[in-house]
């Protein structure tokens, strides 16, 4: 199963969540979707919000080796506030289908803009801490 990942679930953003996935990935290819990404305050840290838009998101397609019980679990951990979609991604190879939990709701109060589409890059630059776990994960 190939996902596009651009936030917690990333292996370099060193999460509980994002190094569980990333013992099962064969392969990662940076690549970007279009759209637009939010950061998402929480008492814990911030999280990324992506919305079709204009514009183009930063990420990785990972392939993974998931069951069907992996995957459900990652639709828990990402929660009621996403939907996972096939998405059209481009990377150094093409483009490619891959899928990716989208935000499907209002944004909540303080959400921020990311105008370069990097949620990690952002992290680094703001300095702001990056949110290890949630819904139970």
């Amino acid at each position: 199963m190939q996902l596009f990942l651009y936030g917690t679930l990333m292996g370099e953003a060193d999460t509980a969540k994002g190094r569980w996935l990333h013992e099962r990935v064969s392969q990662v290819q940076p690549a970007t979707v279009p759209g637009v990404i939010y950061a998402i305050p929480s008492t814990q840290g911030w999280y990324p919000a992506l919305l079709r838009g204009p514009g183009r998101v930063r990420g990785v397609v990972a392939e993974c080796a998931l069951e069907r019980r992996d995957v459900a679990r990652l639709d828990r951990y990402e929660g009621h506030e996403y939907r996972r979609k096939a998405m059209r991604a481009r990377t150094a190879d093409g483009t490619t289908v891959a899928q990716a939990w989208i935000w499907r709701g209002p944004l909540p109060k303080g959400a921020v803009a990311i105008a370069d589409g990097d949620f990690l890059g952002w992290l680094a630059n703001s300095g702001n801490a990056i949110l290890n776990g949630r819904n139970g994960f």
